[in-house]
């Protein structure tokens, strides 16, 4: 049985780790660069050998082409798939959808800055929805998960009934801490395509996550997942919760933070009024020897004066520092 989409390249790039490490075992007088000149001697030896192979298959026409580079693209093939994508731009030109399959071999063969370079110059064409769900796994595989759910989200905008795109924007909506929008996608993509092994993958980590246990072992049970599976979904879950309360921790501190500020703002506007309007008396008192040294007979004015330093000594501007108060403990 697959596992889920995010956890299955984790356990792909384990297997390749490990085959590294055997193969420094058996020649231990290699040098790191020589093991790498090695492998891209080897790659760019396959690639080769597929463009010969392509050369002898030929299609007929484009649509034939694309339709066998996606073929090849399910097989898992995608260095194979990226040498045919190659050889299809000199062939046939640059078309979005073979620009787009390039696209995804390169993020498959762990070329992301070019994969991303090419989705970007994409986000204006036909694919634009594959384009973004591109870019969002790219993000989601750099752990940048709110940057990853923008990109899926658009992408389900664009394609709102793919349901591995659904799926994905949940696991990037939990992973940045967002637990209903999770709840919300998960749920569209487990109604559009209720059997499918990664989509049920994603649905038991955010049971476990959530602390639904029972239901989480019902699901992993009924989609028929394999001991070394659920156990790899269980730690992935334990992982997950522990980053979410570090960062559920962080906002709380964040908003700590922005309420003492906010706090300490207004009491400085406060002390503001208050030195302003205690200079106000002095002033107004000055304005009326002047007025009536001018005017003797306009005793009237001297009432504002009169006026602000009542207003002054009442007051007025207590309650917006009784209004300040102590900040909540809650937020502690």
């Amino acid at each position: 049985m697959k596992t889920s989409t995010w956890i299955r390249p984790v356990m792909r790039w384990a297997a390749l780790g490990l085959g590294s490490t055997l193969l420094v075992a058996c020649s231990t007088t290699d040098s790191a660069y020589e093991l790498v000149r090695q492998q891209q001697e080897q790659e760019a030896f396959l690639q080769s050998k597929e463009i010969e192979h392509w050369e002898k298959r030929k299609p007929t026409d484009k649509q034939m082409a694309v339709r066998m580079l996606q073929e090849t693209q399910k097989q898992g093939r995608y260095f194979a798939s990226l040498a045919y994508a190659e050889a299809m731009e000199k062939e046939y030109g640059t078309d979005p959808e073979v620009m787009v399959l390039r696209a995804e071999a390169q993020r498959q063969t762990g070329q992301l800055e070019q994969a991303a370079h090419t989705f970007k110059a994409l986000l204006n064409t036909p694919v634009a929805g594959r384009a973004y769900q591109g870019l969002g796994l790219i993000a989601g595989s750099q752990e940048h998960f709110d940057q990853a759910a923008h990109f899926l989200k658009q992408a389900a905008q664009q394609d709102p009934t793919n349901a591995i795109v659904q799926s994905d924007l949940a696991y990037a909506y939990l992973r940045s801490g967002r637990p209903q929008e999770a709840r919300l996608a998960l749920g569209k993509a487990a109604e559009l395509a209720p059997d499918n092994p990664k989509i049920l993958s994603n649905m038991a980590l955010y049971l476990l996550v959530s602390q639904e246990t029972q239901r989480a072992g019902f699901v992993m049970q009924q989609a028929g997942m394999d001991p070394a599976t659920q156990q790899a979904i269980v730690q992935m879950a334990e992982q997950i919760g522990q980053e979410l309360e570090q960062l559920h921790a962080r906002q709380q501190m964040q908003k700590h933070q922005e309420l003492r500020m906010a706090a300490a703002a207004k009491d400085e506007q406060a002390r503001a009024q208050a030195v302003a309007l205690s200079s106000a008396p002095s002033v107004a008192a000055d304005q009326v020897v002047l007025n009536r040294s001018a005017q003797p007979q306009r005793q009237v004015v001297a009432r504002p004066a009169s006026v602000v330093v009542s207003s002054t000594q009442a007051g007025l501007n207590r309650p917006l520092l009784e209004s300040l108060g102590p900040v909540s403990s809650s937020m502690n």
